[in-house]
């Protein structure tokens, strides 16, 4: 006659064997949305760097604006020069608004999602940033005697 430890052995290694897929065909189903949820991790990284350089850009543009005795039409050129000299995002929309004592540059750029599947649910993400600097008052040259 069996004794029934053994009896109890033999039906948990039955249950063992039983069980023995189950963690493969978990992880495969898990699999997908862990590598959607990491491929978003590095998208979002990835916009923030643009967000980062946008910002650098419209500090730099400004800059560039405030230190000179600039008129209205030079300010948007010297805007885009100093914005495309400072980062490779492409197209960049550059606005520029200059009053006596400030400098405004604000800059917006389209972002694509490039994700699979949420790419289809936010196509265009729209960067923006903004930077003011104050103007230098215009230096006089002392005449030369």
């Amino acid at each position: 006659m069996p004794s029934a430890s053994s009896s109890n052995l033999k039906r948990v290694r039955k249950l063992a064997t039983c069980e023995s897929g189950q963690a493969t065909v978990e992880f495969a189903l898990v699999l997908p949305f862990l590598f959607l949820f990491s491929l978003s991790v590095v998208q979002v990284g990835s916009i923030a760097n643009d967000q980062l350089a946008l910002g650098h850009a419209a500090r730099t543009a400004a800059r560039a604006i405030s230190l000179g005795d600039v008129s209205d039409e030079n300010a948007n050129q010297i805007a885009l020069n100093s914005v495309q000299n400072s980062i490779t995002l492409n197209p960049v929309d550059v606005n520029v608004e200059l009053n006596e004592t400030l400098a405004q540059v604000t800059l917006r750029y389209q972002r694509q999602i490039n994700i699979p599947i949420i790419g289809r649910l936010f196509n265009n993400v729209t960067l923006q940033a903004t930077s003011s600097m104050p103007r230098e008052p215009p230096s006089e040259i002392p005449a030369s005697s």
